[in-house]
């Protein structure tokens, strides 16, 4: 695969270390874990897309290491949801009732430049969303391993950026 489109980064993740229990935190990474905007949502759609546009070899494998990685992130987040004191359903929680994740939180669009735009909308959003935990802690170690994955959710807009200049430029 060209290197110009590899999404894995030769750079550790932190390992999870949190200081204390946090419920209220743990409620808020559920978004990033299972929400409209998530990890799992993510993954989903990347794997998605990657079976729907296998015609496209190289597209459809750019698109199934991203959702590798994403799948790593959804590990992680898991894994912190659990130390922070929480179970890590997939469910967000609206007005204290659980939100079961379900795939309308897929975007089904089959114009794959709509795809790669709606993929950089996304990930956009996540990083955004990623950016509200950072300021809700002070657990150096939670922000480090927020950090890091957002140094992947960047490298998939570079990616994916990359992607639509080439098909513009194709058309």
């Amino acid at each position: 695969m060209n290197k110009d489109f590899n999404p894995i980064l030769n750079i550790p993740y932190p390992s999870i270390n949190v200081q204390k229990k946090d419920p209220k935190l743990a409620y808020k990474i559920l978004e990033l874990y299972a929400g409209m905007v998530s990890e799992l949502s993510a993954v989903s759609q990347y794997s998605f897309q990657a079976i729907y546009l296998n015609e496209y070899k190289e597209l459809s494998k750019i698109l199934e290491n991203i959702s590798i990685v994403e799948m790593r992130h959804l590990k992680i987040l898991g894994e912190l949801i659990e130390a922070l004191g929480l179970i890590p359903y997939y469910v967000t929680y609206k007005n204290n009732k659980p939100i079961p994740w379900n795939s309308d939180y897929i975007d089904f669009t089959l114009n794959y430049r709509d795809m790669l735009i709606n993929n950089i909308k996304k990930e956009n959003e996540a990083i955004n969303n990623y950016k509200e935990i950072i300021n809700m802690t002070d657990d150096t170690n939670i922000k480090n391993i927020i950090n890091r994955i957002i140094l992947d959710e960047e490298r998939h807009i570079e990616i994916l950026s990359k992607l639509l200049v080439q098909y513009d430029n194709d058309q």
